[in-house]
């Protein structure tokens, strides 16, 4: 029953295993935020925001889009249907108490997060169809409001809004920079191999405006501002997280620039027409990139 359930094409729409890909900016936020004191918190915090929110903004997504091809962790999404507008509604509500148990701050982050998500993927507002929109939305969304919301999931209950004085503080300010920075390039990554269908839909996005090997060698250049910065922010540290220093960030620094070297390799050798051969080695950059970041956080960063 449970495969069967795993298998209807709601659960599939979730896309939950390519949910997988934003923990790395959840933990980032994390550790700026000082760490984990109350694993319950940290874990209900994350399934509201991963499970939940991102799950149901990805149904939503699919909806609007109807794609036939390729998206984001799936090779080949099912058809869509009426009920899957009702699905992804009620999944990103389901999510709400268990934001709202976290506590204020972050079920305050929760909220802009669903607000921008809909406006990118909605019809009325349709940002994904306009490039500086896109990116804009989904570095300061995903990018810098998911890293604050790893932040204020660690923050003490008992400062409540005191904590939005945090993000005065140049240690936390630098390391939602790094996030911001960071997820534009990652996201980019992900529309690749959509050329087509975007095009024929009318979507301007990054790679349709720039075309497709211009829009790759533009992820990594930013996304290699972004890693900088994040390794700048990590060695420094937070005001409440203290630096780990420059050699114990280096081999993070030398990972993300063979996984940069790997990208801009692809981009000389891009081939518009291999549709499945593209998506496949995108999700093999964005997944080895994403478990990568993920690992070293939780081996260094948040021993």
């Amino acid at each position: 029953m449970i495969a069967r359930a795993w298998r209807h094409p709601w659960v599939r729409h979730l896309r939950l295993p390519f949910n997988l890909l934003l923990s790395p900016i959840f933990l980032w936020g994390v550790w700026l935020g000082g760490g984990v004191d109350d694993p319950l918190r940290v874990v209900v915090a994350y399934l509201s925001l991963h499970l939940f929110l991102y799950g149901g903004t990805n149904a939503l997504n699919s909806y609007y889009d109807r794609d036939e091809g390729p998206i984001g962790g799936m090779l080949r999404p099912p058809p869509v249907d009426r009920g899957l507008l009702a699905w992804a509604w009620g999944v990103q509500l389901a999510g709400l108490p268990l934001a709202a148990w976290v506590g204020g701050p972050f079920l305050a982050v929760w909220l802009a997060l669903l607000a921008v998500a809909t406006a990118y993927s909605h019809p009325r507002w349709r940002w994904k169809a306009h490039p500086v929109a896109a990116v804009a939305a989904v570095g300061l969304g995903q990018g810098g409001l998911g890293a604050l919301a790893g932040a204020w999931a660690v923050a003490d209950p008992l400062r409540g809004w005191g904590v939005v004085a945090d993000l005065l503080q140049p240690g936390m300010a630098l390391g939602l920079l790094a996030a911001a920075t960071l997820v534009p390039g990652l996201y980019v990554v992900s529309q690749i191999y959509q050329t087509r269908e975007d095009r024929a839909r009318g979507d301007r996005t990054w790679p349709v405006l720039l075309g497709p090997v211009a829009a790759l060698r533009w992820a990594t250049l930013v996304s290699g501002v972004g890693g900088t910065l994040l390794l700048v922010a990590l060695a420094r540290g937070s005001e409440a997280a203290p630096g780990i220093g420059w050699a114990a960030s280096l081999p993070l620094g030398a990972f993300l620039f063979v996984v940069a070297a790997a990208q801009w390799r692809w981009a000389a050798r891009f081939d518009e027409g291999d549709v499945e051969g593209n998506f496949r080695r995108a999700m093999a950059l964005l997944g080895a990139g994403g478990a990568g970041l993920t690992l070293y956080l939780l081996v260094v960063a948040l021993r």
